[in-house]
């Protein structure tokens, strides 16, 4: 299945889920990464989730109560990611393709490196650590060179056996779900981490 084909079926799969169904998954997802002693850091990137992705609200209002900085990406006129310190009070826009942007001082590509854990939006990951993104190239241009572990998010059902990749893709390391945290790498073995 060709990359297009993969993305245009999990977003229509991702429309018939309802908003108590995507609480849940919300709810679950944190549960997950927040019992993993490999999140205790003082700073870790995330994202605000936007229409059906599976929600970061409750993990990233979790992590704030522990005192962990949080940042999430904003868009620059590049085209490339910059990143900012998340403040639940700030005022936030939407990019142009969607994206809510807290506004906030930019911390460069040193914010990001700074990271402990870094948490990526995916369309589908594979058990490989190949992840589908929306296919603008952000993040794969963003985690050349990152060394903190990298997990993205998904649903049950987008943690699938093989993700269609390009020589430029950044795998990742993890994958959560409302079922899980799972290790994905060329060496790890399938199951929970």
């Amino acid at each position: 299945m060709s990359k297009d084909a993969l993305r245009q079926q999990v977003l229509r799969s991702r429309e018939q889920r309802g908003a108590e169904q995507r609480l849940m998954v919300a709810d679950a997802i944190a549960s997950h990464l927040l019992a993993a002693a490999f999140v205790q850091v003082d700073r870790i990137a995330a994202y605000l989730s936007m229409g059906t992705e599976p929600g970061t609200g409750p993990l990233i209002t979790a992590l704030l109560k522990r005192g962990v900085e949080v940042i999430v990406p904003v868009g620059t006129e590049d085209h490339d990611l910059d990143w900012v310190v998340f403040d639940p009070a700030a005022p936030t826009r939407r990019s142009g393709i969607g994206v809510p942007e807290p506004e906030g001082p930019r911390l460069g590509r040193e914010g990001l490196l700074a990271a402990g854990f870094v948490i990526v939006p995916a369309i589908a990951v594979d058990h490989h650590g190949h992840r589908l993104g929306r296919g603008g190239g952000y993040y794969d241009r963003e985690l050349v060179g990152v060394t903190a572990p990298v997990c993205a998010i998904v649903h049950a059902n987008e943690l699938v056996e093989t993700v269609p990749h390009e020589p430029h893709d950044v795998p990742v390391q993890m994958a959560v779900t409302e079922t899980g945290l799972f290790r994905v790498s060329p060496d790890a073995t399938r199951g929970p981490a």
